[in-house]
């Protein structure tokens, strides 16, 4: 895979990880196992998180985040004891940079004056790494990279939470970047740039990809939190109800009006913002790396009419994301179920299918 990880990796021999997406809404987590001819779930599953538990990235109860990880543990049975995680929001910085060095050694050797022109953070306060495009910058002799910097305060939370539930950290990965590993799991190295736009509770990540390479990222502060917390007021609903009825509707009329005016207000929004990103991308690439379809993940992917919505503002056709296509479930998972949680489970399979090293 193209995309970066944080730390930097250490040693030569690839191991598989346990796939651990720690969101503020659920828990997921996904155990791939490949042989020469079949690729396998080994187990699959998610946990709801206490509401207000995590909150912009951050860990605010994690006693009771713990206590739900154990549990999902304890129940799948995974026999990967190697995570790979996730971050993404405030807390990490990533940008598309051009950098005056030509190979990886001397980029490492400088990184960190690199860095220090971009991050909005002490550097010593940040994990840095950095992944080469693989091509020489067209007006210059520089070399294009992605720099990626985490603040070491929410890496560190992350790593104590799972080392306490018995898990390793191996990688620490970006949001987006998962998201496009596991895209390219699914279908393989496509010929047309796509959008990947995964909408979790409290952000939504957006990742345009072409031959397993990402053109364009970028996180935005939107999510399924908001709308249900949209719902919840316009209709005087408690949260759980308001949550519920956001996927499944109601059988009152006039409640599901008003849900229906405020998925309407919001997703159209959500939408305008989308397309502000991939404008935003187009303005500086060429026809070659316009994008051609758009794939949505997350739990909101399952809300009614949202495809149309977004083609209607996007004006790409858009399709639901099943991150485990081609995929064959193990003993014991049920087919239904992997069909019905694999649009929630797009970045913890793309960090399933990341390798480890040590």
């Amino acid at each position: 895979m193209k995309f970066p990880s944080l730390p930097k990796k250490w040693g030569r021999h690839q191991r598989p990880a346990l796939g651990l997406d720690i969101g503020s809404h659920s828990i997921k987590i996904v155990e791939l196992a490949n042989s020469n001819t079949t690729r396998t779930i080994r187990c699959i599953g998610r946990a709801l998180v206490p509401l207000g538990a995590i909150v912009d990235g951050s860990i605010k109860e994690p006693d009771k985040v713990a206590g739900v990880l154990k549990a999902l543990l304890a129940n799948l049975r995974p026999k990967i004891r190697q995570a790979a995680i996730s971050i993404a929001g405030y807390s990490v910085i990533v940008k598309k940079i051009i950098v005056p060095y030509q190979d990886e050694e001397e980029i490492e050797r400088n990184l960190i004056f690199e860095a220090e022109k971009y991050v909005p953070f002490e550097i010593e306060d940040v994990y840095v790494d950095f992944c080469m495009l693989n091509r020489e910058h067209e007006k210059s002799s520089g070399t294009e990279i992605y720099l990626v910097a985490a603040k070491r305060e929410i890496v560190d939370e992350y790593a104590t939470l799972i080392q306490g539930a018995g898990l390793s950290p191996a990688v620490v990965d970006v949001d987006a970047f998962a998201l496009g590993n596991a895209f390219e799991g699914a279908f393989g190295l496509v010929e047309k740039p796509v959008v990947l736009v995964d909408i979790g509770a409290q952000k939504t990540n957006l990742n345009i990809v072409l031959q397993g390479t990402s053109l364009f990222a970028r996180d935005m502060a939107f999510g399924g939190e908001q709308l249900t917390e949209a719902v919840q007021e316009a209709t005087g609903l408690e949260y759980a109800d308001a949550e519920r009825i956001k996927i499944a509707g109601s059988e009152d009329a006039a409640i599901m009006k008003e849900a229906t005016r405020v998925y309407r207000e919001l997703c159209s929004i959500w939408a305008a913002e989308i397309k502000k990103a991939i404008d935003f991308h187009k303005a500086g690439s060429s026809a070659e790396e316009y994008p051609a379809q758009l794939y949505v993940s997350g739990g909101s992917a399952f809300l009614k009419g949202l495809a149309g919505l977004f083609e209607n503002t996007i004006g790409l056709p858009v399709k639901t994301l099943n991150p485990l296509h081609g995929f064959t479930a193990g003993h014991g998972i049920e087919p239904e179920y992997t069909s019905a949680v694999a649009p929630q489970m797009a970045i913890a399979t793309g960090l399933a299918l990341r390798t480890w090293t040590k």
